[in-house]
């Protein structure tokens, strides 16, 4: 019989879900998701940016992103502003209310998890593990601009 649970696609997106779970019950605690952290911290990096550039910096599509930026003006963290240049578009920045929770809360929350999560991996191989983690990234990158099926 096979058993399915031993296959790195299985095993990576498990263990990704897990990750992603606890991550957002921590942001959770500060009234925003996950999602919305990563929005904030790119917007944060980022001011005056575009929807679309957010979206291929996170690597989300444009219309969740849209969502998310409406959840998050509506919390008075972020807004819009038109772009002088182009008044069809609209640029994204930070409310100060939004940059004192990312710079006070979300940061060294995302910094503690970071740690937290690179000290489950043997100190030995943390730096061979990082260096996996971007050699995958690259190839799947590669093949998924190649087919749309990241299988060479």
């Amino acid at each position: 019989m096979l058993d399915f649970t031993n296959f790195l696609c299985f095993r990576i997106n498990a263990l990704s879900r897990r990750i992603s779970r606890l991550y957002n019950n921590r942001c959770l605690e500060y009234g925003i998701t996950a999602s919305q952290s990563f929005v904030i911290f790119d917007v944060m990096n980022h001011e005056g940016t575009s929807v679309r550039n957010i979206a291929e910096r996170i690597q989300l599509d444009s219309p969740a992103i849209t969502g998310l930026i409406d959840r998050l003006v509506k919390e008075k963290l972020i807004e819009r502003k038109e772009d002088p240049q182009d008044r069809r578009s609209l640029k994204i920045y930070l409310t100060p209310k939004g940059r004192e929770l990312a710079e006070t809360k979300l940061v060294p929350m995302a910094n503690e998890f970071n740690e937290y999560i690179k000290n489950t991996v043997d100190p030995n191989i943390v730096n061979i593990f990082k260096y996996s983690l971007d050699l995958m990234d690259m190839h799947l990158k590669k093949a998924s601009v190649k087919s749309s099926t990241p299988v060479p």
